[in-house]
């Protein structure tokens, strides 16, 4: 082995693992129960009025099925996201952006610049994250 070779070590998880993670981990905590939450909201106690003929009588767009976490989802989302605490909240969009599916075509129009610009921006978070899970301490 000369020294332009380099080893990795074993224990390296690869970028591709740490994406998928963290992108569970952002849909877990969206799916998950926010208790406090509900001490804020203001109801009233009339009943909902039905504006529109199509609310009124059932016709409804279809919608993608909930993402249900299961028990492994919900251990590992607190590991997954301590690798994204390097990250500034302008660079964490992209990955929270990531996990509703959206094209880097929409994350580009959100932040006005070119798809490879968010497509890049996306990139470098991952990268920042793969250092973090691998190198930064956290497990």
């Amino acid at each position: 082995m000369g020294p332009e070779t380099i080893v990795k070590p074993p224990d390296e998880m690869p970028v591709s693992e740490i994406e998928r993670r963290l992108l569970a981990a952002c849909k877990t905590i969206r799916a998950l129960p926010d208790t406090d939450r509900k001490l804020f909201l203001i109801r009233s106690t009339w009943p909902d009025v039905l504006q529109e003929t199509l609310d009124a009588y059932g016709y409804t767009e279809a919608m993608m099925p909930r993402f249900r976490p299961s028990p492994r989802d919900v251990s590992d989302c607190l590991v997954a996201l301590a690798w994204v605490r390097c990250l500034k909240r302008e660079e964490f969009r992209f990955i929270w952006w990531r996990s509703f599916d959206l094209s880097f075509r929409k994350m580009a129009g959100n932040i006005h610049r070119t798809d490879e610009t968010a497509r890049r921006r996306y990139r470098d978070a991952l990268l920042m994250c793969w250092y973090q899970a691998n190198y930064g301490g956290a497990s």
